[in-house]
C-alpha cells in the first residue's frame, strides 16, 4: 500500500489547501498562485532551439504566452506561473534527421506542437511528430478535445505519446530506456525514414498520416507503410540505435486499430449516509486479457480512463489512479477523497483495453484488495465493501 498511502497523503494535502481557499483536482483553468512546471523532451530527433507554452481559452484558441524557454538536445523545463488548465506547447529549432544524418530546421512559424488537457503541478510532456498528429486530429483544443485526440494517437501506437519521454536515437540512450521509450524513439525514426523514402518534407508526411487517421485508428495501408519504414530504418547506415531487428520493438505488432475497450463499474456497498464517506482507496487486480492505458513515466491513468459517477462528481471529488504491472499482474491503484462526502452506490467507471485473442473477462475476475473507506476524520468505516460490476 505504499503507493496508495502516497496518493492518499497527496490528496489530503490538496483537501487541506482547498479548505483554505486553494484549488483542487477539479479546478478550472486559471491562476492558483502555485507554480506549474512543465518539462519533457522535444524530439524529431532531439531538438535544440526554443519551446513556447501558451494558455488555451475556453473555445480552444491559443491565448497568452505563458513561457518561452531554450531547449537543448531535446530537454526543456520551465515554470508557467500559477496557471492551471489546458496548454499548447510549441517547439522549433534544429535536429539531426535520423534517416539522412542531415541537420533539419523546424521553423518557428510551423513548429511541432503538443497539447495537454490539464497542466497542474509538475508534469512531463513530450513534443514530437506524434503529439503534432494528435493536435491535428483534435476537434478543438479544449480539455475534452485534447484528451480524446491524445488518447486516439496513443492507442494507435500503444504508448502514451505525451507522457512517454523519447530518448536520443543512440545505443547508449536506448540501453537505459523503457520499452515504451524505445518504441517511441524508433517510431520517430521510422517517420524520418518514411519522409526520405517518399522524398517529402516532415510536414507533408505528417499531413498524410493525419489524413489516414479516423476515429477507429490508422488506415491499414498507411500502417503497413509505417512499419515498412521502421524495418528499413533498422538497416539504414545512419541508424545508431543499436536496434537491428523490428522484433526488438513493439512496432511490428501494432495494427493501427484502436484496441477494443471494455468498461466496468466500481460500486461501494453497505450502510452509510449519503455524504458519510470522505475517502476510498483500494487496489484493483486486473485480470488477464485486459490492460489500462497510463502514462509510462508517472504511471497515472490517462484522462477519461477512470471517470467518477455523477453522484461522486457532485461531491467535489479528488481522484488519483495509477496502473502498474509486476510479474505479469496488472494493478490499478485507486484513491478518491471528497470534502462534501459521498455514499454507497456507483463510484467510478473504469475503461480497459481488451488484448487481442481474449474474450472480455467477467467482472468477477477482478480482485479487490487493501480496501479502506474512511470518514471525515480519516477513521476506517466498517461494513462497506467495494465491488466491480
Amino acid at each position: 500500500m505504499k503507493i496508495m498511502n502516497k496518493l492518499a497523503a497527496t490528496l489530503l494535502l490538496v483537501l487541506s489547501l482547498a479548505g483554505c481557499g486553494g484549488g483542487g483536482g477539479t479546478a478550472a483553468s486559471g491562476d492558483t498562485g502555485t507554480t506549474t512546471v512543465i518539462s519533457g523532451m522535444a524530439s524529431k530527433g532531439p531538438i535544440t532551439g526554443t519551446v513556447k507554452i501558451y494558455a488555451l481559452n475556453a473555445g480552444g484558441g491559443k491565448g497568452t504566452l505563458l513561457a518561452s524557454t531554450p531547449v537543448a538536445d531535446g530537454s526543456y523545463s520551465t515554470g508557467i506561473g500559477g496557471y492551471v488548465g489546458p496548454v499548447l506547447i510549441e517547439a522549433s529549432g534544429s535536429y539531426t534527421d535520423e534517416a539522412t544524418g542531415t541537420s533539419v530546421t523546424v521553423d518557428a512559424d510551423h513548429p511541432l506542437r503538443a497539447a495537454m488537457a490539464h497542466a497542474t503541478g509538475s508534469v512531463a510532456v513530450a513534443v514530437t511528430p506524434l503529439t503534432e498528429l494528435a493536435v491535428q486530429k483534435a476537434t478543438a483544443l479544449t480539455e475534452s478535445g485534447i484528451a480524446a485526440a491524445n488518447t486516439l494517437v496513443s492507442g494507435i501506437f500503444n504508448f502514451d505519446v505525451t507522457g512517454t519521454v523519447p530518448v536520443a536515437p543512440t545505443a547508449a540512450a536506448l540501453a537505459g530506456a523503457t520499452q515504451s521509450q524505445k518504441d517511441y524513439t524508433l517510431a520517430l525514426a521510422a517517420i524520418s525514414e518514411l519522409s526520405k523514402t517518399r522524398g517529402e518534407t516532415l510536414a507533408a508526411t505528417l499531413s498524410d498520416l493525419a489524413t489516414s487517421i479516423g476515429t477507429t485508428g490508422m488506415a491499414t495501408q498507411t500502417m503497413t507503410s509505417f512499419q515498412s519504414a521502421a524495418a528499413s530504418f533498422l538497416t539504414n547506415p545512419n541508424n545508431s540505435t543499436g536496434v537491428t531487428d523490428l522484433s526488438e520493438t513493439s512496432l511490428g505488432s501494432i495494427t493501427g486499430t484502436i484496441a477494443t475497450t471494455v468498461s466496468y463499474t466500481l460500486y461501494l456497498q453497505g450502510a452509510a449516509g449519503a455524504t458519510a464517506v470522505k475517502g476510498l482507496e483500494l487496489e484493483l487486480v486486473v485480470p488477464d486479457g485486459l490492460t489500462v492505458r497510463h502514462n509510462d513515466t508517472t504511471a497515472e491513468t490517462l484522462p477519461g480512463i477512470v471517470t467518477v459517477s455523477s453522484a461522486v462528481a457532485a461531491a467535489t471529488p479528488y481522484l488519483l489512479t495509477t496502473y502498474s504491472t509486476s510479474s505479469g499482474v496488472g494493478v490499478l491503484n485507486f484513491a478518491l477523497m471528497s470534502q462534501t462526502g459521498f455514499g454507497p452506490g456507483a463510484i467510478a467507471t473504469i475503461t480497459c483495453d481488451l488484448l487481442p485473442g481474449y474474450a472480455a473477462p467477467a467482472a468477477s475476475a477482478f480482485g479487490i484488495r487493501n480496501q479502506k473507506a474512511s470518514d471525515g476524520n480519516g477513521a476506517t468505516m466498517e461494513g462497506l465493501t467495494a465491488v466491480i460490476d
